[in-house]
């Protein structure tokens, strides 16, 4: 049987489940997002554009049309007769729609969505720490490379919990103009065949003992800048000061257990 725990760690988490992935009051910022006035001229203009009455259109079944052009795009490279119903601001509108989803349900939009991944970000550092303990003792690195598979669920709120693609405003239904230039854009954080890695050297030639262990984070083959430091290479020991928080004060079981008080969904939240 597969132990899908670490990878799938949103499913094993009773307060996300019960909070956010079932409960509809979570998502109420894509809901009112679909009734607003941006949603409403691309639905207009697709109706017109088919010859049907608006009413006959909601934002699911656009969307439905505007993924099965990018499906097709992406993985046939071929453009489908759907596409021609969408110029770039519908796209845009249509891209703020998903990114809304994302942030709620798998970003900032709640802090249960990313405490859910603490299990997954001291995993991976228990794995770095093992290394560095066997190299200093000038054992063979029994692990040398750890390749672990999830889905773009798995990566979105590990990286919210680490703090990256972070805006100062959060993603409202009634924003959508201001940004415009937002840092959480899911499609260019989890793309097809996202991945994260990252990277521990060994460097001999240091000028103090805390340096000799490095690490370098990849985001889909491109290096991130650690925020202690906007550099793309930290000391490992800086890197575990930077996290103390999450690494000694997060557990799973306690974040993710229901409120034992009889409150609500959204007042919980």
């Amino acid at each position: 049987q597969v132990n899908d725990s670490l990878m799938r760690f949103f499913d094993h988490c009773a307060k996300f489940v019960a909070l956010v992935e079932e409960n509809d009051a979570a998502m109420c910022q894509v809901s009112a997002f679909k009734e607003g006035p941006e949603m409403k001229k691309v639905l207009e203009k697709v109706a017109s554009a088919l010859c049907l009455p608006v009413e006959e259109l909601n934002a699911d079944l656009v969307q439905v049309a505007f993924l099965t052009c990018s499906y097709e795009l992406a993985i046939k490279n071929v453009t489908s007769p759907w596409c021609s119903l969408f110029t770039e601001e519908d796209a845009k509108v249509l891209e703020y729609l998903n990114d809304l989803k994302q942030y709620w349900k798998r970003g900032y939009g709640y802090d249960i969505n990313s405490r859910s991944s603490c299990i997954l970000f001291q995993d991976i550092f228990q794995h770095l720490d093992k290394a560095v303990e066997e190299s200093k003792s000038s054992k063979p690195i029994s692990s040398p490379l750890i390749v672990q598979v999830g889905h773009a669920e798995t990566l979105q709120p590990l990286l919210a919990l680490m703090g990256f693609f972070k805006d100062k405003e959060p993603l409202l239904a009634n924003n959508f103009a201001r940004q415009t230039h937002r840092k959480f854009r899911s499609g260019r954080i989890v793309p097809y065949a996202a991945n994260l890695v990252f990277v521990l050297y060994h460097c001999d030639h240091v000028n103090a003992s805390r340096e000799e262990y490095q690490v370098q984070m990849l985001l889909n083959e491109r290096p991130m800048s650690f925020h202690h430091s906007n550099e793309t290479i930290s000391t490992y020991a800086d890197l575990k000061d930077y996290y103390r928080d999450i690494l000694e004060n997060c557990h799973f079981k306690e974040e993710c257990e229901l409120p034992k008080v009889n409150v609500t969904a959204v007042d919980e939240l």
